[in-house]
């Protein structure tokens, strides 16, 4: 279950929304063919912990009916002041507040790994229409390089409880839940920003927000040593998106 205290602040919030990736156009194309004869354009999308809407905005670009469900209120006023045509709705995966048998698609980006996911399913397999589908993913940064791996190990020894989960831990962590039986698919992409958004992104994540009195020191030595990396100031980050995807 989430602990929303991490993420209930309205300076993280203002991070998340600043700085946090979107979603490739991939996994949306490949939302709408799994559809079916429903297409993302027109579908009833319930976008469970949505945080400040970046997928919900994605999903509402391309036509979808979108109720957003967050429950975080820092994060659910940053959604709704920034999400037009998107209707967000305070509450829990765990209770969702609607109608059995409504939703074309339940999505969930970057956040399944917070729920009671027997809870969830449940939750999510009520609202779907027969056929409708339960669409969960995440963007796992990519660590490989010289920099991504030195950056992961001043990550690991700043936050002890971190690390990073490999695409086969998420499929069967996550995905082996009852009632769930996905397809697994991944996505590769990357972005370039520039660094002190890059800052505000690892700021943003809950394992850092969590060092408290010793995320600025955390963040500024951060800045000193990519700034020796990237002379420009542009970092270019690389991302695999993991896709769990299940009809109901």
């Amino acid at each position: 279950m989430a602990d929303v205290s991490k993420f209930d602040s309205p300076s993280t919030a203002r991070d998340y929304a600043a700085a946090r990736p979107q979603y490739p156009a991939e996994l949306f194309e490949t939302l709408d063919r799994l559809l079916g004869a429903v297409r993302l354009d027109g579908a009833l999308v319930f976008d469970v912990a949505a945080g400040t809407g970046i997928a919900s905005r994605q999903l509402a670009e391309r036509g979808a009916h979108v109720v957003a469900l967050e429950l975080s209120a820092a994060m659910l006023a940053k959604l709704a002041a920034g999400s037009p045509g998107v209707r967000a709705v305070q509450g829990s995966a765990h209770a969702l507040p609607f109608a059995d048998g409504s939703a074309d698609i339940v999505t969930c980006a970057q956040a399944w790994h917070w729920m009671d996911k027997a809870r969830a399913v449940a939750e999510a397999r009520r609202v779907l229409r027969p056929g409708g589908l339960l669409a969960i993913w995440w963007n796992q940064t990519v660590y490989e390089a010289d920099w991504e791996r030195a950056h992961a190990e001043r990550i690991a020894e700043a936050a002890p409880g971190w690390r990073r989960f490999s695409e086969t831990e998420i499929t069967e962590d996550y995905g082996q839940t009852p009632g769930l039986s996905p397809q697994t698919l991944t996505f590769a992409w990357q972005r370039t920003i520039d660094l002190e958004t890059y800052l505000r992104y690892v700021a943003s994540r809950s394992y850092i927000a969590q060092l408290g009195d010793a995320m600025p020191d955390f963040i500024a030595r951060e800045r000193r040593l990519l700034a020796d990396q990237f002379p420009d100031g542009l970092v270019t980050e690389r991302f695999h998106t993991i896709l769990l995807a299940a009809s109901s």
